[in-house]
């Protein structure tokens, strides 16, 4: 199958048919060359815009080339659509039409053409020379001329129209060959250039040994008509027309596979699992809105247009269906715009719970027709939309996000901006962080330029990123699932960002995330057995917060607090011994840490010392020994101040959005440390200001915070 141009072109050979015209247009080429001494024979080629009218005609004078060549048919080939203006219109034809039949007549006939246009002119200025006109060297250099000038000096010689008509038609009746004049875009024409075009076809048509080939939207010409001749109708252009035919209509079955072809050549072929995906969207959304070949060559366009801009970056069945819509359909396409972002985030464009089937309609099909099957379509792009037409629900599927897809917050705005948001990463990207076997130089290399990068909502973009590595976890072969694990465990204490902390009543932080990604990764493709194994490696290289954490959420499972269930198989990331065992490793690390003086510098340290608590058994005694020795030392104090302080969140019932503030956790203080002690040691270095600004500032809001939580409770 050839393709086609990548413009809007029109063919101009039988092997680049592709919609099955070129036999009728042979069949009307044998007919024109068989007609004998043709009286001015007008032939319309009928066909609504884009439906290859230009094409039958150049496949016209392809069938006509050898007539041509045994000086047969001379073809005069007129496009109305390069000139402007009635006058311009009729010069240019005469001008045409003089340059095909001058060279066969005699210097008296020869001269009757341009004294013939002027006489049907009249009068009036034109933009035209007038040497071109008469077929002179040098045409279409500007040049003053008028037709007054002209129509002056044929008056001069009294010949009248008829007589002019009279002798041009002795002349070409005594021809040997025949004219065939072809002229394409007449429903391109404003209304008052096409009538112009029809009145001169109807005034010198009966031309012997001329034939017009006229090719337009006949429903356009006849509206043209309707408008400046109401009474006339149909009728005017049956006056002028002798035989009228339709250009045959493509099959749909032609247009489809040869757009289908095209589609798969820009794009390529989608792999075996979204193949089912990308079909469905072409045939429920793209294959209906192709009538016309031109239909085919515009979308084919656009989309080799687009596409580059996105490849990899947005699911292809999705951008391909939003592609037609944006194209055909732009009401439709305006209302994705505005309102699929509701769906992508899983809120309710009305604002209710749940929209109902009108509602969606008033929002995403107001004024169009046939909405069962737009409605289908769109649910295709965003199957929350079930709920209100087709009464089903949709929950998060996390492959919307691990594909791309347009119902994906995260990925939206990209089928939109043409380009990944700021909120994603190009997929190019994710691909080399997931190579096999891994990078691991790369891949954190990667992670601290995202954490130094700050993004507008001055979070940094570590976030993106481990949530990216989340929706594509199932990509890293389970070989690599330790090196890629322990390469992130490595650097999670780096990774553990306050900035970086979901906002207001939002559940979130770089730890959770790693924990998603490390579930997400194993879960659903292993056994307890097999990630236990995979974990126990990967946490080799953590740092002592993290492992920690690790521990703590392998042990709960089996352990819970309260009076929950243990978790079943299914749900633990480590089986019972390997659990004991790094809760082990961890307090080893623990009370290692604590002798070398490094735990007071631990992230998360609040956390590490309740564990410590928690694991140790001995009512407190170990961990209490160590905090004594810290309260002695000044910077100590501060960071036990920093550890024991967080934001709370306050939002009421009219806010927007919640307010943060300190909050001083010391409700259970007195299990790890000498509460009172701690806190007079604070207000004295509040009070001294020895402390350098860092340290001084957390001393001094985490009093402040205390004090309001002593305020509150009284």
């Amino acid at each position: 199958m050839v393709e086609l141009d990548y413009g809007d072109l029109p063919i101009a050979t039988p092997d680049e048919d592709v919609f099955g015209i070129d036999p009728f247009v042979l069949s009307l080429a044998r007919s024109l060359r068989r007609m004998r001494t043709p009286q001015g024979v007008v032939v319309a080629i009928n066909g609504p815009w884009g439906s290859g009218k230009s094409s039958a005609i150049n496949l016209l004078q392809h069938h006509l080339t050898d007539a041509v060549a045994a000086n047969e048919l001379v073809i005069v080939q007129f496009n109305p659509w390069w000139f402007r203006g009635e006058e311009a219109l009729v010069l240019a034809f005469f001008r045409e039409l003089y340059a095909a039949t001058g060279p066969s007549l005699g210097e008296k006939a020869k001269k009757m053409l341009p004294k013939l246009g002027a006489k049907l002119l009249k009068a009036g200025s034109v933009a035209a020379p007038i040497a071109d006109l008469a077929g002179a060297s040098g045409a279409g250099a500007l040049v003053s001329g008028t037709m007054d000038w002209l129509s002056g000096l044929i008056e001069s010689d009294g010949e009248s129209v008829e007589l002019l008509h009279s002798e041009l038609s002795k002349a070409l009746a005594a021809q040997q060959k025949r004219f065939v004049v072809l002229i394409d875009d007449i429903d391109r024409l404003a209304p008052d250039e096409a009538l112009a075009m029809f009145r001169l076809v109807k005034s010198v048509g009966r031309l012997p040994n001329v034939l017009y080939v006229l090719a337009f939207d006949r429903q356009l010409a006849e509206r043209a008509v309707a408008e400046r001749f109401p009474s006339e109708g149909p009728h005017y252009l049956e006056k002028i027309v002798q035989a009228a035919f339709e250009l045959p209509t493509p099959d749909r079955d032609d247009l489809v596979a040869h757009l289908f072809s095209s589609v798969l050549g820009i794009i390529g072929k989608p792999d075996e699992q979204h193949i089912v995906h990308f079909y469905n969207m072409f045939h429920e959304v793209v294959a209906p809105e192709i009538n016309t070949p031109r239909d085919v060559v515009r979308y084919r366009n656009a989309l080799s247009v687009t596409w580059p801009a996105v490849t990899g970056d947005v699911d292809a069945g999705d951008f391909i269906a939003l592609e037609a819509y944006r194209l055909f359909q732009p009401s439709i396409y305006a209302a994705i715009r505005r309102h699929g972002a509701e769906q992508a985030t899983g809120t309710a464009p009305t604002g209710d719970s749940r929209a109902s089937a009108e509602e969606l309609d008033a929002l995403f099909l107001g004024g169009v027709v046939d909405t069962m099957r737009y409605r289908r379509g769109l649910v295709r792009l965003f199957p929350r939309l079930a709920s209100g037409w087709d009464n089903m629900w949709y929950s998060l599927d996390r492959n919307w996000a691990r594909d791309r897809r347009i119902c994906s917050r995260k990925y939206f705005r990209t089928y939109f901006g043409l380009s990944p948001s700021e909120a994603t990463i190009p997929r190019a990207e994710l691909k080399r962080l997931l190579e096999s076997p891994p990078n691991v130089s790369a891949l954190q290399s990667t992670l601290r330029i995202a954490l130094g990068t700050t993004r507008r909502d001055l979070s940094t973009r570590a976030p993106i990123y481990l949530e990216a590595l989340t929706d594509a976890a199932e990509d890293v072969p389970l070989a690599d699932c330790a090196v890629f694990l322990g390469a992130i465990f490595a650097m999670a204490d780096e990774l553990d960002r306050v900035e970086d902390e979901a906002r207001g009543f939002a559940l979130g932080d770089n730890w959770w995330r790693i924990t998603w990604l490390m579930r997400a990764m194993l879960m659903d493709r292993t056994t307890l057995p097999e990630r236990s194994a995979i974990l126990m490696e990967a946490v080799k290289s953590a740092g002592l917060s993290w492992l920690l954490w690790l521990s703590n959420f392998a042990w709960r499972a089996f352990h819970p607090r309260q009076d929950g269930r243990p978790k079943g198989e299914h749900d633990c990331i480590l089986t019972l011994e390997d659990a004991t065992a790094l809760r082990a490793t961890a307090l080893e690390q623990i009370r290692d840490s604590a002798a070398d003086g490094t735990l007071i510098g631990t992230p998360r340290l609040d956390e590490v010392l309740f564990s410590w608590l928690d694991m140790a058994d001995d009512g407190g005694a170990e961990i209490k020994a160590w905090s004594d020795r810290q309260l002695d030392d000044d910077r100590a104090v501060a960071r036990l101040a920093r550890a024991f302080m967080s934001t709370k969140w306050s939002q009421s019932g009219d806010d927007l959005v919640a307010r943060g503030s300190d909050k001083a956790n010391v409700h259970s203080l007195a299990d790890i440390l000498d509460r009172d002690r701690f806190r007079a040691r604070v207000v004295a270095l509040d009070t001294a200001g020895m402390l350098d600004q860092h340290d001084a500032d957390a001393v001094r809001r985490f009093r402040q915070a205390w004090e309001r939580e002593d305020a509150a409770k009284d």
